[in-house]
């Protein structure tokens, strides 16, 4: 039994076969465009990745947020930048499978650390002193008032804006 208008069956069920394929993905052999959950998130990520160095930071501060490495350094990909009143430095962080920014600041001898997520939503914050334990910044203002303008100041290195 064949078709009437000569195609093969092989074709047809390939045709068949392929076709949901094709509606699932509209860029199927292409590269597909891989936004973590922000543009401006994208590019920083990649902007640590190309420009940033290695490190290992103590899990203590990190801890306080939820991030752990069973008691061990956390490796991460640090940018740094001196600005007006402190240094900053931003790290990346992927030990959850997941891309996570620390904005940290110091002033004077305290280290002020925010955790983000790529769209920049503040989820957690640590007060750290240099000679001291760390411990989570309860006051929800001060709080998003500097890490605003810790991400304003990277917001500003961000190429392509």
């Amino acid at each position: 039994m064949t078709c009437s208008a000569g195609f093969s069956r092989r074709a047809l069920l390939g045709a068949g076969l392929l076709l949901p394929l094709g509606a699932c993905d509209q860029n199927l052999f292409g590269r597909r465009k891989s936004n973590t959950l922000s543009p401006r998130g994208d590019r920083l990520v990649r902007l640590i990745q190309n420009t940033g160095t290695d490190n290992m930071m103590a899990p203590e501060a990190l801890a306080l947020m939820g991030i752990t490495n069973e008691g061990r350094d956390i490796p991460v990909r640090q940018l740094a930048a001196d600005g007006r009143d402190g240094r900053y430095v931003v790290s990346l962080v992927n030990i959850r499978k997941i891309h996570e920014f620390v904005f940290h600041r110091r002033q004077g001898d305290m280290l002020i650390l925010h955790l983000s997520d790529t769209r920049f939503a503040r989820l957690q914050s640590v007060r750290y002193p240099r000679n001291g334990k760390p411990s989570v910044i309860t006051d929800t203002a001060y709080a998003e008032d500097d890490f605003q303008q810790q991400v304003a100041f990277w917001f500003d290195r961000i190429p392509g804006r």
